[in-house]
């Protein structure tokens, strides 16, 4: 009994310790005022600078194709057939002071989704000796293509152009001289256009929608010129090179094997053996469930100066 009184005693002493009030001759601590925020000016803070993905991206894949062997860097996965031989393909990378304010555009895979499996077959350096019966052939086969044709060639043989156009087929810009675009002035770069598709307006009395830069050279002076005339950039994913191997069972067989959905396929319509591959090549494409059509289908509103080329 008595440590319970002994312990309510301690338990009523503190309570009231701790409920009394603070004593009036306790000395009140002085208020500290707030110290004042830094001003930071957030504009004056360098930003970093984060790497352009899609250059580190296009650096990486050159890097890789240029350590490929030699064979390996011929063949149609890889290769792009329009490159000046003994050279590599050229892209470009250094722009003017003018084009570093407008960077090139990006390259681009846009297909029709209407048109899901279908391939792009496109002939280059036309219209040539052979290219009526090329014409013949897609006809019967009731498939289409495209033509890039070289401005000396569309004058010789105007009445080729009004019946591509006539029957579906698309009649793009090869330029004037074939020359190597990245290697010009831009004043020469708008010139080799201009030219090209003045000689296909003659004969069809359209502007071209598309431009083949020789030998698939481009840059940031190309783009800007062709964007200028309202045409967009086609490369390619497929190359038969069918200028280097004038075989027509092995044209047939890069550009079959090579396709899928979207692809955009590489020929030459200057070779008999290309032209002797093209029923074989559609028969083939439909073998695989791909459907044999012109730029124009594949990509019904291309972008002025863009480059496209499917995957």
């Amino acid at each position: 009994m008595r440590r319970f009184f002994v312990r309510s005693a301690t338990a009523l002493a503190l309570a009231a310790i701790t409920a009394a009030p603070v004593s009036a001759h306790a000395q009140e601590l002085p208020t500290v005022p707030p110290l004042p925020r830094p001003h930071v000016n957030t504009a004056q803070i360098p930003q970093p600078q984060l790497p352009d993905l899609q250059d580190e991206i296009d650096r990486m894949e050159q890097n890789v194709y240029n350590a490929l062997p030699k064979e390996l860097q011929n063949n149609p996965v890889f290769g792009g057939s329009s490159r000046p031989q003994g050279s590599p393909q050229k892209q470009d990378k250094a722009l003017t002071a003018k084009d570093a304010h407008n960077p090139a555009p990006r390259r681009q895979s846009v297909a029709d989704e209407t048109c899901f499996n279908c391939v792009a077959i496109t002939y280059d350096d036309g219209p040539g000796n052979l290219t009526g019966q090329l014409l013949d052939t897609l006809k019967a086969k009731d498939a289409h293509a495209s033509f890039m044709v070289l401005a000396p060639n569309a004058y010789a043989h105007p009445e080729l152009l009004r019946r591509m156009t006539a029957e579906g087929h698309t009649v793009g810009n090869h330029t004037d001289s074939h020359r190597e675009l990245t290697t010009l002035p831009a004043e020469q770069v708008d010139a080799e256009i201009k030219s090209g598709a003045n000689a296909i307006k003659a004969a069809t009395g359209q502007n071209p929608k598309w431009l083949r830069p020789p030998y698939g050279a481009t840059n940031g002076t190309v783009d800007a010129a062709a964007r200028a005339n309202g045409q967009a950039q086609a490369l390619w994913t497929v190359d038969t090179l069918d200028w280097k191997d004038r075989n027509a069972e092995h044209v047939c067989t890069a550009a079959v094997d090579g396709a899928q959905p979207g692809s955009i396929i590489l020929m030459h319509d200057i070779h008999p053996t290309t032209v002797e591959a093209s029923t074989c090549i559609i028969d083939g494409l439909r073998a695989k469930g791909l459907e044999p059509v012109s730029l124009d289908r594949l990509i019904p509103n291309p972008q002025p100066g863009r480059q496209y080329l499917a995957q």
